[in-house]
């Protein structure tokens, strides 16, 4: 794992790719910054951190860093290069993460300096804006774990990096889309019920070539699920009353962010969500890339 880590870090700094990320990035983030900690003397760094423009460069650049890690590789034919090496799928895909995340933490090291600054001219919440770093630090590697993902699916660049962009385009706009979704408790429990089938169909289409019982568990896992909804609707279908909403939000990347503002005591439900989306998304790349191994 360590020598595809240390390849990826070199192919990020021997090309354009990761100066463009880290200078454009910190340019964004630095006049953010500005505009709202210097020259409107707002001492707190994470209203800066949450403002929308920065959320709109992580759509840009998060699928310029990851359209070409999996893709490319896939197109070129030289990830069978990888597949023969004396390393699992896992360490592949991890080397390649924790690359993507060293050039992120160069930023993230920029950002922390930002508080030492502004506590050199006044008094600052300085726990809270270290919280507000490490929601802001744990939401890129979120959106890193969904373009790698992305990147292992596909084998065209362009398409990789537009699928990532409206991805991460839809989780910020889903915070405000609470309006058209369905809060009746039957509405909302047989939406529910589709998304069950559809997560089982995916469980099955990502692991069905490297394990031949896979349609089996898709249907446990269907059968199970919808059983689950019919009998919590059944006994109590109050429960689903803007139960689709909160789900909604909770998909949201950017909106869940929010577990870490203005707080100088770390919320640990924010934590929990971030790096189980993390966890969720590179185990499906693993699924995905194992899946190609054996095809």
């Amino acid at each position: 794992m360590l020598a595809i880590y240390k390849k990826e870090v070199k192919s990020y700094f021997t090309t354009m790719t990761g100066y463009v990320f880290i200078a454009f990035l910190a340019l964004v983030v630095g006049y953010v910054f500005y505009m709202i900690n210097v020259k409107s003397s707002y001492a707190w760094i994470g209203e800066s951190l949450q403002y929308s423009y920065v959320s709109i460069v992580f759509m840009i650049l998060v699928p310029v860093m990851t359209m070409k890690v999996f893709a490319d590789e896939r197109h070129t034919k030289t990830d069978q290069m990888l597949f023969t090496a004396p390393v699992t799928v896992g360490q592949i895909v991890w080397g390649k993460y924790l690359a993507i995340l060293t050039v992120y933490l160069v930023n993230i090291a920029i950002i922390c300096l930002y508080p030492l600054f502004m506590a050199d001219y006044g008094e600052i919440p300085i726990l809270a804006s270290y919280i507000a770093i490490l929601g802001f630090f744990l939401m890129g590697a979120v959106y890193f774990a969904i373009g790698l993902f992305i990147s292992s699916i596909t084998e065209n660049q362009i398409i990789s990096a537009v699928v990532t962009f409206a991805v991460i385009l839809l989780s910020f706009m889903l915070q405000y889309m609470t309006g058209i979704v369905p809060s009746k408790p039957l509405p909302t429990a047989v939406t529910l019920g589709v998304c069950v089938v559809i997560l089982a169909l995916l469980y099955y289409v990502l692991v069905y070539r490297s394990f031949q019982k896979a349609w089996i568990v898709s249907i446990i896992i269907a059968a199970v699920g919808i059983a689950a909804i019919v009998i919590v609707y059944l006994v109590n279908s109050s429960m689903f009353e803007g139960f689709l909403e909160q789900i909604v939000l909770h998909l949201s990347i950017s909106y869940m962010f929010g577990y870490f503002f203005d707080t100088e005591v770390l919320d640990i439900n924010g934590l929990v969500y971030f790096l189980s989306l993390i966890g969720l998304f590179i185990f499906l790349t693993v699924q995905s890339v194992q899946k190609r191994r054996w095809s």
